[in-house]
């Protein structure tokens, strides 16, 4: 699972085909036609959830004391699934 966060407000948001925007709107992203790929634009930090750990947290969630933990990383900045715009809208999808 892809998630951008914002530097300005902090905001977390999970991106959708459709595309989200964080609270102040100067970041945004979405994800691509199959759903593996991505595009943000310039000030959203990409992040990742490992979904095999986040499912297993779920399924052991304790009914009380300290969560279960999972996977969560910072993207590099370097990932061939996701593409950086500088266009501040993304594009409609069709």
């Amino acid at each position: 699972m892809k998630l951008i966060l914002c530097p300005k407000c902090h905001d977390v948001v999970k991106l959708t085909r459709d595309g989200r925007y964080c609270e102040c709107g100067s970041a945004w992203g979405r994800y691509l036609d199959d759903g593996l790929h991505a595009e943000i634009n310039v000030n959203a930090i990409p992040l990742g959830f490992a979904n095999s750990t986040l499912v297993s947290a779920l399924n052991n969630r304790p009914s009380s004391g300290d969560g279960s933990l999972f996977t969560a990383f910072v993207i590099p900045h370097e990932c061939d699934t996701i593409e950086v715009v500088d266009h501040h809208r993304h594009r409609k999808l069709k």
